[in-house]
């Protein structure tokens, strides 16, 4: 019996860690890519982690402000390397 639920419980873990992930595109978190939201920043569709990082990203568009916020997001990557 042991031994069964091992293999059913190792299966299952198996499959949860397998599961293809991404980050989101704002804030760069780790989620599944399954349970993204998207959503077309610069007439690409972009994966989000919440509705806060999708409303982040909308407003900048909205607002003409995604030269800035590029180059802000080039720099903030540059100095994490």
């Amino acid at each position: 019996m042991q031994l069964a639920l091992s293999q059913f419980y190792g299966n299952h873990l198996s499959r949860f860690f397998k599961r293809e992930k991404c980050l989101c595109f704002h804030c760069s978190e780790r989620m599944r890519k399954e349970g993204a939201l998207t959503t077309v920043f610069q007439h690409v569709s972009q994966p989000v982690c919440c509705h806060g990082c999708l409303a982040v990203l909308n407003a900048i568009e909205k607002n003409g402000l995604v030269d800035e916020y590029l180059r802000s997001k080039h720099i903030d990557q540059g100095s994490a390397l």
